[in-house]
């Protein structure tokens, strides 16, 4: 059976239709993106640690049964081998990554986006990315200067909270329509629609 979409058609046309509301209030170009994977790599992390954990307990089990130095190379080898299946189960390897190289994964990842859907490239710099990443439970604003310079980063912090409000009680999409909407409501008193203002950037989710 196939894993369910991370978002839903619907939960996609609310966080859409949440993006064109909170641009009727501001002059800022919102745009919002979710990872669909996992933003490190499990592989090495398993391996150092499996090996790390085969090294040291049969030393500290010989203290307890003596044992000739080849059966112990041989436990340790048979430790290695079982103990790489058991961490490399998804939801033992996910816990093995720290949290502080999700982070720093998920801040280049929100970077990479930013410029590659030309957020960086508004006529008055006001782009801003909402990066979801729901393996790592992480949310990430990126904002162009012009953005930035208005709120600044404790802004930042409060539509990330908001989002993962949410989130991190399965309501995703619900997570991200507030998110958004913070991001409206922030934005609109120091950058207001202006006169002719355009929709430069599309409304709908980039699924990554």
């Amino acid at each position: 059976m196939a894993n369910a979409p991370i978002l839903s058609q619907e939960e996609h046309a609310r966080i859409a239709e949440a993006v064109a509301r909170a641009e009727e209030k501001t002059s800022a170009e919102i745009r919002v993106a979710v990872s669909t994977t996992p933003l490190v790599g499990h592989t090495h992390h398993v391996t150092l640690w499996a090996a790390l954990i085969a090294l040291v307990l049969p030393w500290l089990v010989i203290l307890l049964v003596p044992m000739p130095t080849l059966r112990l190379l041989a436990v340790q080898a048979a430790a290695f081998v079982l103990l790489c299946g058991i961490l490399a189960i998804p939801s033992v390897a996910r816990g093995l990554v720290p949290r502080r190289e999700k982070r720093m994964a998920a801040q280049v990842l929100a970077r990479q986006v930013f410029l590659a859907h030309g957020l960086h490239q508004t006529a008055a710099r006001t782009g801003i990315l909402i990066l979801v990443a729901p393996e790592e439970r992480l949310v990430e604003v990126v904002a162009d200067t012009g953005v930035h310079e208005a709120l600044g980063a404790d802004a930042w912090q409060r539509i990330c909270d908001a989002v993962s409000a949410k989130a991190s009680g399965g309501a995703l999409g619900e997570g991200i329509v507030q998110g958004v909407t913070l991001a409206g409501e922030l934005l609109g008193g120091p950058m207001p629609v202006r006169p002719g203002d355009r929709n430069e950037v599309p409304d709908r989710v980039v699924m990554l």
